[in-house]
């Protein structure tokens, strides 16, 4: 148990159990020496007697656990007995006392808290896994956490909220995952989380909380130089602030990446369909684009954070939106283009909802933004409905409800930190899409009609594999023993050699040279890293190849040698006749 954490305890017990312990030493002093003062019955002789402080003691503790051993070491005088009932009296008011005070002591939250405290600290230590310490386990926290657990990797949770980290113990994580009720802004908790362990690879920063977001993010950085940082923020000002701390950090902002979504969703549909299918989004399929709309005009409902992020993306594409804001001061800048009000059909129709393609839902209560796009689908039933979940305990409502597209706040940062962990070979290969859709959209076309025959269906798999001694077993070796292997060697079916598994390698890293959907004559070398999409089937398939080396032989040679003793004696028999 760490100095800090043993002095809290000790100093909560003592505190708080000193009088009674006082109470209880004073009370048996007095009892033993009015045992010992007392006369007792005179002696063969004649001679008054004594009892010694000994057997006070002894008569005094036997008494106290009622097992009531008689009267020793001789028959007690009157007058000894008359002090023996006034001593069991006053030491059992006394013990009821102190135990009382016991149970007092150990519901106190303190010491609770203290010993929590001790125990997560101590069973962090033990880890023997590389871990991720999450700070804030709300919506974010808990999407994200399932996606960490579901990959393989493990965290490690900071919440300050006790109702949630009690619920923490009842999910059904592959691995255990250690949390403890504590506000991570006090430095002291994310030392007891481990972040000066070697063990510990970043910290996760995602409670709604823009300030102590900040906060934790400097502590972090003062107390582990080297970490790797993600943080979220929806505020500039903030975001600019956590930057400033310089190092391994990134920022998420769920509303400007909403914001690309929609701008991506409107002129760079394909792309925008490919980013969701890639994600795993419920429904998501690549022959159908989410949103088919470039024109036309768009109601925007909330020019909060959100919305002011959302009308700026739009407005840079030339598109025509209308806001629809209850605060004037929201909408000082943008009055020309805003109509001041509630998002009620009556200011919907103001601001030209019969012949809008789209409406942005985006305030930030759900039961509004659900009852606004209720009535604006009965006014124009074609419209292209988006809308803003901002609690995740809501996702029936949103399922059953007539919506286009969902953006969950929550769960928009989930995926992105999940992906930045994952499968950070994705930036590059979205930001080669959008090439693609500006210069050579035809390629774009190519690579959408590859994934979706080769691997196709819904919610593939996408991971990182490098190719080391540790993830890639049997390349490794290969490479090792100057053996060249190809990408299209590890991709192909062990059961049918000339056909190819259901997966497409989309991004192959070399060094600092990426390339984007290589083909399968690229030789590979060790430290090669590749992102792979896959349907969830093939996963183990592929794992085997680059891993088990029974089976990357067979692939390379065709031949499946022998691997007992007795058959290779038995093969080199055959091959000297």
């Amino acid at each position: 148990m760490p100095a800090h954490q043993l002095d809290r305890v000790s100093f909560i017990v003592l505190r708080h159990m000193r009088i009674p312990i006082i109470v209880l030493v004073c009370v048996y002093a007095v009892c033993i020496l009015g045992m010992v003062l007392v006369q007792g019955l005179p002696d063969a002789q004649g001679n008054v007697t004594h009892m010694s402080f000994f057997h006070a003691y002894y008569f005094l503790a036997y008494t106290a656990t009622t097992t009531g051993f008689g009267e020793l070491p001789g028959e007690f005088s009157n007058a000894q007995r008359m002090w023996a009932v006034v001593c069991l009296y006053i030491s059992v008011v006394t013990w009821l006392y102190a135990v009382g005070k016991i149970i007092g002591l150990i519901k106190n939250p303190h010491l609770q808290s203290a010993i929590s405290e001790a125990r997560f600290a101590r069973a962090v230590a033990k880890k023997k896994q590389d871990y991720y310490i999450v700070c804030g386990f709300g919506d974010t926290g808990s999407l994200l956490l399932r996606g960490l657990d579901d990959a393989g990797l493990s965290t490690v949770v900071l919440e300050s909220n006790d109702e949630r980290i009690k619920a923490l113990d009842l999910r059904d994580y592959k691995s255990k995952v250690l949390g403890l009720c504590a506000d991570a802004t006090n430095p002291r908790f994310l030392l007891d989380a481990g972040i000066e362990n070697e063990k510990c690879i970043g910290v996760l920063i995602l409670s709604n909380d823009e300030h102590a977001n900040l906060k934790v993010a400097i502590s972090a950085r003062v107390l582990r130089p080297g970490l790797k940082i993600i943080c979220r923020s929806s505020s500039s000002e903030n975001e600019s602030e956590i930057l400033a701390i310089g190092g391994d950090i990134h920022v998420v902002d769920p509303f400007r990446v909403f914001a690309s979504y929609l701008s991506m969703m409107i002129y760079n549909p394909t792309i925008q369909t490919i980013n969701e299918w890639v994600s795993g989004s419920p429904g998501a399929v690549l022959d159908h684009n989410i949103c088919p709309l470039k024109g036309g005009k768009w109601i925007l409902c909330g020019h909060g954070r959100m919305g002011r992020i959302v009308y700026k993306k739009l407005t840079e594409k030339n598109i025509d939106v209308t806001v629809v804001e209850p605060l004037v001061e929201n909408i000082e800048d943008i009055a020309e283009h805003a109509i001041l009000g509630r998002g009620n059909l009556e200011n919907l129709k103001k601001a030209g909802l019969r012949d809008c393609v789209g409406l942005i839902a985006g305030t930030g209560d759900d039961t509004f933004n659900l009852s606004m796009i209720h009535q604006a689908n009965r006014v124009n039933p074609s419209l292209f409905s988006l809308v803003r979940q901002n609690q995740h305990t809501n996702e029936v409502l949103f399922k059953r409800a007539n919506v286009d597209y969902t953006m969950q706040p929550s769960l928009v940062i989930a995926r992105m930190v999940l992906f930045s962990l994952t499968a950070p070979l994705l930036k590059p290969f979205f930001s080669h899409l959008r090439l693609l859709y500006e210069n050579e959209p035809s390629k774009l076309a190519d690579i959408t009609n590859r994934l979706a025959s080769e691997v196709g269906g819904e919610c593939p798999v996408v991971k990182t594999y490098k190719i080391t001694q540790t993830s890639a077993r049997a390349v490794y070796q290969k490479l090792f023993q100057q053996t060249a292997v190809k990408l299209g060697d590890i991709c192909r079916d062990p059961a049918i050699q000339i056909e190819h598994l259901n997966l497409v390698v989309i991004v192959h890293k070399r060094g600092k040279t990426i390339k984007v959907m290589p083909p399968h004559a690229v030789e590979l070398m060790a430290e090669d890293e590749l992102l792979v999409c896959m349907r969830s089937d093939q996963k183990a398939l592929f794992e085997a190849n680059i891993n088990n080396h029974h089976v990357l032989d067979y692939l390379l040679t065709g031949v499946e040698p022998a691997r007992g003793a007795f058959f290779r004696w038995l093969e080199q028999k055959e091959w000297v006749r």
